[in-house]
């Protein structure tokens, strides 16, 4: 039960900041993820009649020239805790390369370490021309090199999680739903987002947060989740839309991810109610 839960905390957190992206959705501007922004969440998972943290989850960014282009470099590190490597060992990498004007991805790459189980994934984007090239390499197995079609307003999994911190969801009437659409690895995948309102959440040190409400569908095409069950999203009410605290309903259990340090956010934390 432990490896199912363990094995999945970076996906758990790519969906939970949730892919909203669509067709319809392109970008158009940031006012929210700047350089130098740092995030780190507490996994827990039920163990019998105890809550226990079994994962730590970190998100930072960091300014860069590549190909001379000025680039977001975005970072997203995923390991557990010491306690349970023995049990199920994980250090996962993912990382992506985005031009901060467009918000227009170049690269990503995806390195994951599961017991003895590596997967390295290195994609490179071209938009203009509709297609991403990819090299895979799974344990001591050969590299598999392709070419595959790109969508309009695409992201990968990492510029996917950052995306919808730039839209305007401050004032979605519940109910409001919104189509999920994002690459997962090299497979598409489509959800459905749904407004729910405003409320008060305590993160994990504390500090109490005005926070925006969001429930995720999920379907059989991720297959931790029961088919329509839910999982749900806590935002920042503010011009940040940091994601506060996260509930997954699993085939088996349920996650709690919980906001545990914020640092070099690119503007004031006007929804910190208290510290």
């Amino acid at each position: 039960m432990i490896k199912q839960i363990v094995i999945s905390v970076s996906m758990l957190l790519f969906i939970m900041m949730a892919p909203l992206p669509s067709i319809a959705q392109c970008f158009t501007a940031n006012t929210a993820v700047g350089p130098g922004e740092y995030l780190a969440y507490d996994v827990s998972y039920q163990i019998g009649p105890v809550w226990t943290n079994i994962a730590l989850v970190t998100f930072s960014t960091v300014q860069e020239i590549q190909g001379g282009k000025e680039v977001l470099h975005m970072k997203l590190n995923g390991k557990t805790y010491p306690t349970y490597d023995h049990l199920f060992k994980v250090r996962d990498s993912y990382e992506s390369w985005i031009v901060m004007q467009t918000w227009q991805p170049v690269r990503f790459q995806r390195y994951t370490l599961h017991d003895d189980n590596t997967v390295l994934l290195t994609q490179f984007f071209y938009p203009a021309q509709s297609f991403f090239l990819y090299n895979l390499k799974t344990n001591a197995g050969p590299v598999t090199k392709g070419q595959l079609p790109l969508q309009k307003c695409f992201n990968d999994m990492v510029s996917s999680i950052y995306y919808p911190r730039t839209l305007e969801i401050e004032n979605l009437r519940p109910g409001t739903v919104i189509p999920i659409s994002a690459l997962y690895n090299n497979d598409p995948t489509t959800l459905r987002m749904v407004a729910q309102g405003k409320g008060l959440i305590t993160a994990r040190d504390g500090k109490l947060y005005h926070c925006l409400k969001f429930i995720i569908k999920m379907n059989s095409t991720v297959s931790l989740f029961k088919e329509n069950s839910d999982l749900v999203v806590w935002f920042t009410a503010d011009k940040n839309k940091i994601p506060v605290y996260i509930e997954a309903t699993l085939k088996v259990g349920t996650v709690k991810i919980y906001l545990k340090d914020a640092k070099g956010m690119r503007n004031p934390m006007t929804a910190l109610l208290s510290k």
